[in-house]
C-alpha cells in the first residue's frame, strides 16, 4: 500500500531525506531503486537512485541506515534537480530482486 508524503525542494538544491517502510520490514541484501517521475506509471525516472547488495552505502544516492527496519536516506544533489520545472512529482521505491516487488 503506498504511503503519500509531501517533500518540498527547490531547483538546484541539495537535500537528504529519510524513507521508512511502513510497516517496517528488513531490507538487508536487497537491490533497491528509488525514482522521481512526473506521474505514477511513468516508464522512465527523471531522478534515479539505487542501492545494490554487495556495494557500500550511498554509492548511488541510497544509504541504508537500518536494514532490519527498512530505513534509508536518499541523497539528492543540485544536479539531480537542475532540470526539473516547478510542479508536482511522484516518487517510488522498488525492490528489484528477481521474483520480488516491494
Amino acid at each position: 500500500m503506498p504511503v503519500y508524503t509531501d517533500i518540498s525542494m527547490l531547483k538546484f538544491e541539495d537535500g537528504t531525506f529519510v524513507v521508512s517502510l511502513a510497516p517496517a520490514a528488513p531490507i538487508g541484501g536487497f537491490n533497491l531503486r528509488w525514482q522521481v517521475s512526473k506521474r505514477f506509471g511513468s516508464t522512465s525516472g527523471l531522478i534515479v537512485k539505487s542501492a545494490a547488495s554487495g556495494y557500500g552505502n550511498n554509492v548511488s544516492g541510497i544509504n541504508v541506515t537500518n536494514s532490519g527496519a527498512g530505513v534509508m536516506q536518499i541523497t539528492l544533489n543540485s544536479a539531480d534537480t537542475s532540470g526539473l520545472d516547478y510542479g508536482n512529482y511522484v516518487y517510488a521505491l522498488e525492490r528489484l530482486d528477481s521474483g520480488s516487488r516491494t
